[in-house]
């Protein structure tokens, strides 16, 4: 099943810490209660509608803890804005100096600190962000290991299928897959009954219903006649394709975070960012969209296509060329009507030249001047200028190993190491 040589170069150090971690790592009473709602929630934003099944993994990790506050005799990871200080780090790959545990409640591991947030993006020190990396992960372990099943899609309907009763033929393939390729103890009956056994209890530790009581995601908004900012992370904005291949940053961007994706030369799209626009009233919008000038927006020739109510036009930028907003001109639109900009992966630049494509804010400006980003200064000038040192508008309203529970065994976090190296095969880190 699972084969990687570096499991003989970066093995864990063992579990040196067994006894004070059982004792001090849970989480108790509306701390883990709110944790799992998170799970719950977050997972079914993905599509994920069994969240419980992760629960099961986030207990055997870290006992639901994401923050170094919630468990201290673990090492201390990067700074999270979600826990107002470090997330936990992994305790058992060395001294905490080495910074090379992994890192918040599902304990995503590349390597040292560096490695794995290159690998996995800044918004994994986020709640909401490690969780959405986990769905990512485990359905590309579906998809590699569970026959049959061959997209994203299909790995997601697959979880969502699973009964999670003890003895189900369904729920014990689960159990093995999490056992080996989780935490790379593969036919290890003692670590597949810590992970049954974790899962079958967070099932049964709220009312029933609770893991199907899913919150509704945010709907899409109509843009008021005043225009609006559409950030990557609205209802209204998606990053389509193979999510393997998105990358978010949690610290850099408009408002403070992004998502990129590498460029390549395919005549085909294998990934794309969209902005679904409907208007409340008819009228004449500038758009704009947001780049950071070449940190994560490095496409030389991103095609933003806009449709409009004339039809469809294609506008191409360099998105290195701007730390600001970038203007791709103002269109007509016709109110309720749904309208979309879309900009795709395939910009003629080659995967092998690692050229990053920037998927961020889109701003829709109504054309008497105001800006929707500060009502109180209408005036704001509508995007820099790259010509124009002058313009006045220079990026300043930018915002801008082994587990840590010793609940699994000492090899947890390695698959995930070696996973890395195998994506390496398409992308992106």
């Amino acid at each position: 099943m699972l084969t990687c040589a570096f499991l003989i170069l970066v093995g864990c150090q063992g579990d040196a810490i067994d006894d004070v971690a059982e004792e001090s790592l849970e989480l108790s009473g509306t701390a883990r209660r709110a944790r799992s709602e998170a799970i719950r929630d977050s997972a079914g934003i993905k599509g994920m509608t069994n969240g419980v099944l992760l629960a099961g993994i986030a207990q055997v990790e870290t006992g639901l803890s994401h923050c170094w506050s919630e468990a201290t005799w673990a090492c201390q990871g990067p700074s999270s804005s979600f826990c107002g200080g470090p997330v936990i780090a992994g305790a058992a790959d060395g001294p905490c100096s080495a910074q090379q545990g992994g890192l918040g409640m599902f304990q995503f591991d590349g390597g040292t600190f560096e490695q794995t947030l290159a690998r996995d993006g800044t918004a994994i020190l986020e709640l909401d962000g490690n969780i959405e990396h986990a769905v990512d992960f485990v359905a590309q372990r579906v998809i590699e290991e569970v026959s049959g099943v061959g997209s994203y899609d299909q790995a997601i309907s697959w979880l969502n299928s699973i009964n999670v009763v003890a003895g189900d033929p369904v729920f014990e393939e689960w159990i093995e897959i999490v056992s080996c390729r989780y935490n790379g103890c593969c036919g290890c009956s003692s670590q597949e009954a810590k992970y049954r056994n974790a899962t079958l209890e967070a099932r049964d530790e709220f009312e029933p219903g609770f893991w199907g009581d899913v919150t509704e995601p945010p709907q899409c908004e109509q843009v008021p006649a005043i225009g609006a900012v559409i950030d990557e992370t609205d209802p209204c904005a998606d990053a389509g394709g193979d999510p393997r291949w998105w990358r978010s940053v949690g610290d850099a961007g408009f408002d403070g975070g992004l998502m990129w994706t590498h460029t390549t030369d395919s005549a085909e799209t294998e990934n794309f960012a969209r902005w679904n626009l409907t208007f409340a009233a008819a009228g004449d919008y500038r758009i704009d969209v947001h780049t950071d000038g070449g940190t994560y927006g490095q496409s030389g020739q991103a095609a933003y296509r806009i449709a409009h109510e004339g039809g469809e036009e294609t506008v191409l930028i360099d998105q290195a060329a701007v730390d600001g907003w970038q203007t791709l001109g103002t269109f007509s639109f016709a109110a309720g009507v749904a309208y979309r900009v879309r900009v795709d992966d395939n910009t003629g630049e080659p995967l092998a030249d690692e050229t990053r494509l920037q998927f961020d804010a889109l701003r829709v400006a109504a054309d008497d001047g105001t800006d929707p980003t500060d009502p109180s200064n209408p005036n704001d000038p509508p995007a820099d200028d790259p010509n124009n040192p002058d313009d006045g508008d220079d990026g300043d309203d930018l915002a801008g190993g082994c587990q840590a529970s010793p609940y699994g065994g000492a090899g947890t976090l390695l698959p995930l190491f070696c996973a890395g190296l195998l994506l390496l095969r398409r992308r992106r880190d």
